[in-house]
């Protein structure tokens, strides 16, 4: 067979030549290569811009190499390209390597979307202009794309394979880093392959059921419009709001450097904007096995965030784009859609293909939301063993869920609030969004199919070959035709199921179908039997009829006679003189217009559901508002700081008291605290994370004397205040305690100047009592008794860190004034005058004695010489006094008795020095009492 037979034969069953379907794998991996070297060179310039120098000998030096060890730049510049691509197509970046017998390795797994997204629009693309020149049938299509799709994967697995970068080490180690794999494979095939025949279907003729289904296309196109628009406003919104907030401070915008890699992050950039405002939540995941496990005691785990995380100006922001962006994509949705009348598939699908759309829709954003990072190392020996550590982010499992939800939102809105928006909008503000089109028949263009709606009626039906009409300009705004309709608004000319009778639509209507809605006529304009018509979703009998639809002139602008008026509408309109036909066939007409009555209730109509719907927006949000301010767990934080801060007490007591006995919670009164200085004098909430819905850790920054101090606090959800709103109660707070040092004797005590009285006290520790304290200064003193002593005060400093609470005591007490000391020496004398009355050698309880032996009853006198000065020490029991530098003297005088019994007793003196000691006592009346120690002296 020569090489034009073979060719005929394969194009019999569809196969074409797959050079060209080749040729488009090689562009998309083209243009997949020049979008990464663009998103590694705006990398750089992000790096440069942040001040972090050269990556590359940052790198390099935590290593200890040097740019030689690790080959050229250029050579690593032209390596990364070719793995960024092998990433964009679901692969990991994995860093292997073996070092003395232990092997470790870490994978990175994120998709550059910037990449991906140029791969799949170029093989898409390319499909379509490869179909249009090289007709194939489905086995030729699938058969081409296949075989594009696995010389893509392969190529880009061998070349990340070949062009991975080689770290050079020591003898016995190896390590080598590129993202070829079994994944890269599948993703590279599973992009080219579906893009490619996605490409060339969608230029194949449709068939007779496309009408069916039409909603299906068109819903996923929504879903991606839903998404961008979304995205780009919230980018749009947080950029400016980031960005004045930078200038004022006086720092660089942020939203440069998510601009800059937007190459790289786009579809997470995507994903979280669009997920987050859909009230779904961020989720962080790590984990460890082996010794990492402990070592990463406390990290494990899961943590969640949603939008509601984020400051209330931010999530308000965000409530309100997307009530926005649901309302804005429900007007898209109604504009020009158009369905089979009474036919159960077509309503079917004209009700699921939103959500289904959306919940696909959401599982692509799970996708795009996913990063993740892993490492591992096996052989570590005894002590470490094989450990493995992970750590992912991305969006909650239930976003396709929410996506879902949104879908039959935005088809409710589409089919009840919609239509009374619609007539006010200009048609421009939709016309932007167009559904999929179907192409006509091969052969079959707008003019044929005129000529055909121009020939005349008088042929009988079938007679001609089928054609595929086009477009009919109707009453309807958007473009779409129907037949003459009857007193329920569906046209006469389709049955029941929403099939064209065969022969009725005549030489009219022929020309009226859009051409992805086309009814197959044939030569004579005349409909075949068995293939559908569409009418507009929603309409009534008004829109849905035709200004000259039922009469003779429309019949004759139909024929192209471009009559001078058209006849009465169904509903009573008439057509513009010339405007019902053309030299191509197509028949145009006024557009229905509504009555001042009509126009009337339906903008009353409009009003009310509108004002409904910015009520129930507005109870919504001021719900919210108040559930996350004035019901906040961080109000419960602040109104507590609020109190800590004006030294209120019994409020903050009232707030979160703290778990200690009643006694100890007796310096907790607004007299004390509010009057301690060096309280708190600010305090910022930073932050708030909730652990489920019953519980919140919030975190405050508090400064107190200059100093900012970091606290956190728990707060306990425990029902509803105000019927609907959460009720936040503090749980357990941690209060600093001062230790009260009560000297002996004292009954009262004055903190701040209020009098405390000791019995009120917790006084089961002994010599001190411990009190629960705001932070602040203390003053602790005793009352004055009398002009003897002179009350000392102690201070203490309770600081708002916890860390601080070490030490924290105040021991008040007296200090002897001058007078106080005279009156000690006065007491000492007294003490020793009253001594010296005794005739005893040895007085009990006095500092002085003699040495005398055959003393004369009742014969001794003391008399004092001199009297010691004393000196008086205080100490934490007391007062003592001591005359240890000047010693007194005193003489015994006294009669001594006689050796024998005739002899005469004889006078005799004993001279002695002496010291005294003792304690110094004030009672609460202001007396003063001095008392000798016992002893030897």
């Amino acid at each position: 067979m020569t090489p034009e037979e073979i060719t005929r034969k394969l194009g019999e069953v569809g196969l074409v030549n797959p050079l060209q379907s080749l040729a488009v794998g090689a562009i998309a991996y083209a243009g997949a290569f020049l979008m990464a070297i663009v998103a590694v060179v705006l990398s750089v310039v992000a790096i440069v811009v942040n001040g972090l120098g050269n990556p590359v000998d940052s790198a390099l030096e935590s290593v200890d190499m040097d740019q030689a060890e690790a080959g050229s730049g250029v050579a690593s510049l032209l390596r990364l390209p070719f793995q960024l691509v092998a990433m964009a197509t679901f692969g990991s970046f994995d860093v292997d390597g073996t070092i003395e017998g232990v092997s470790f390795g870490a994978g990175l797994r994120i998709l550059p979307f910037g990449i991906t997204l140029v791969m799949v629009l170029l093989a898409f693309y390319g499909g379509r202009f490869v179909q249009k020149r090289q007709r194939a049938g489905l086995l030729g299509i699938w058969t081409t794309s296949v075989l594009t799709g696995f010389g893509v994967a392969l190529f880009t697995v061998l070349s990340a394979f070949i062009l991975a970068e080689r770290v050079p080490a020591e003898a016995g180690a190896s390590i080598s880093l590129h993202a070829a794999g079994f994944d890269t494979f599948f993703g590279a095939f599973a992009l080219i392959t579906l893009s490619l025949a996605l490409g060339r279907l969608t230029v194949r003729a449709r068939r007779s059921w496309w009408p069916l289904v039409a909603d299906l296309p068109a819903a996923f196109k929504l879903a991606v419009s839903h998404a961008l628009i979304v995205t780009v406003l919230g980018l749009c919104g947080v950029t400016i709001v980031s960005t004045i907030q930078a200038l004022i401070d006086g720092e660089t915008p942020p939203m440069i450097y998510v601009l800059l890699l937007l190459p790289l992050i786009g579809g997470h950039v995507l994903s979280f904007v669009t997920g987050l405002d859909m009230l779904s939540a961020a989720t962080a995941n790590i984990d460890g096995a082996g010794a990492l496990s402990y070592l990463m005691d406390g990290m494990n785990g899961t943590e969640r965030a949603t939008m509601f995380s984020l400051p209330w100006y931010t999530w308000l922001g965000g409530l309100l784009l997307g009530g926005l962006a649901l309302l804005l994509a429900s007007l898209l949705w109604q504009h020009q859609r158009r369905i089979v009348p009474h036919h159960v598939v077509s309503l079917g699908v004209s009700w699921i293909a939103l959500p289904a759309a959306y919940f696909l829709g959401g599982l692509v954003l799970l996708v795009l939301s996913q990063a993740s990072v892993a490492a591992q190392l096996s052989g570590g020996g005894f002590f470490f063993g094989d450990m493995r550590i992970g750590a992912s982010v991305g969006l909650a499992a239930w976003t396709p869920l929410l996506a879902m939800m949104a879908g039959v939102i935005v088809e409710l809105l589409s089919r009840f609030v919609a239509p009374f928006l619609t007539p006010f909008l200009p048609s421009a503000a939709l016309s932007w969004f167009r559904r999929p089109l179907a192409p006509a028949a091969a052969g079959v263009t707008s003019g044929a199919v005129g000529a055909a709606g121009a020939s005349s009626a008088a042929g009988p039906a079938g007679s001609g070959p089928l054609t595929y009409s086009a477009p009919l300009a109707g009453a309807a705004p958007d473009g779409g035709f129907s037949l003459a309709p009857s007193a329920q608004g569906i046209p006469t000319d389709i049955n029941a199921d929403g099939v064209v009778e065969a022969g009725t639509v005549s030489a009219q209507h022929a020309g009226q179908a859009q051409a992805h809605e086309a009814v197959p006529t044939s030569a004579d304009g005349t409909a075949a039997a068995g293939r559908y018509a569409t009418v507009p979703i929603g309409a009534t009998a008004g829109a849905l009829s035709f200004a000259g639809a039922a009469g003779a002139a429309g019949a004759a602008g139909a024929a192209g006679a471009g009559g001078a008026g058209g006849a009465a509408g169904a509903d009573g309109s008439t057509a513009e003189p010339g405007a019902a036909g053309n030299s191509t066939g197509k028949i145009t007409a006024a557009a229905a217009s509504l009555s001042p009555r009509t126009r009337k209730l339906v903008l009353a109509g409009a009003v009310v559901v509108g004002a409904g719907i910015v009520l129930v927006i507005g109870l919504i949000v001021t719900f919210v508002v108040l559930s996350n301010t004035v019901f906040s767990p961080e109000k419960r934080v602040e109104a507590y700081l609020g109190a800590v801060q004006a030294g209120d007490a019994e409020q903050a007591l009232e707030i979160a008291a703290p778990n200690v006995p009643t006694a100890q919670q007796a310096l907790l009164t607004n007299d004390i605290a509010g009057a301690a200085e060096n309280r708190i004098s600010d305090f910022e909430i930073v932050g708030s994370e909730e652990s489920g819905s019953k519980s919140a850790t919030v975190t405050a920054k508090v400064t107190q004397d200059g100093v900012t101090t970091t606290r956190t606090y728990r707060v306990d959800r425990s029902g509803r205040t105000a019927v609907v709103f959460p009720d936040w109660t503090m749980a357990e707070t941690e209060y600093a305690t001062l230790a009260l040092v009560i000297p002996d004797g004292a009954a009262t005590l004055l903190v701040n100047g209020q009098e405390v009285a000791v019995s009120d006290l917790d006084t089961s520790e002994g010599y001190y009592a411990p009190a629960a304290v705001l932070p602040g200064q203390y003053t602790v003193t005793l009352p004055e008794s009398s002009e003897l002593v002179a009350a000392v005060e102690s201070v203490a400093y309770v600081s708002a860190d916890p860390d601080d609470w070490y030490e924290l005591y105040a021991a008040p007490g007296y200090s002897l004034s001058e007078s106080g000391m005279e009156e000690v020496q006065t007491q000492v004398d007294a003490l020793l005058d009253e001594c010296a009355t005794s005739t005893e050698e040895s007085p009990d309880g006095c500092p002085f004695r003699a040495y005398a032996y055959g003393v004369v009853e009742d014969s001794g006198s003391w008399t004092i010489d001199s009297y010691p000065t004393v000196e008086v020490e205080e100490s934490d029991e007391g007062w003592y006094f001591g005359s240890s530098s000047s010693a007194g003297a005193a003489t015994y005088s006294y009669q001594k008795e006689g050796w024998g019994s005739d002899d005469e007793p004889t006078d005799e003196t004993d001279e002695s020095s002496f010291s005294v000691s003792g304690t110094v006592t004030v009672g609460e009346d202001g007396t003063m009492a001095v008392e000798f120690d016992d002893g030897w002296w």
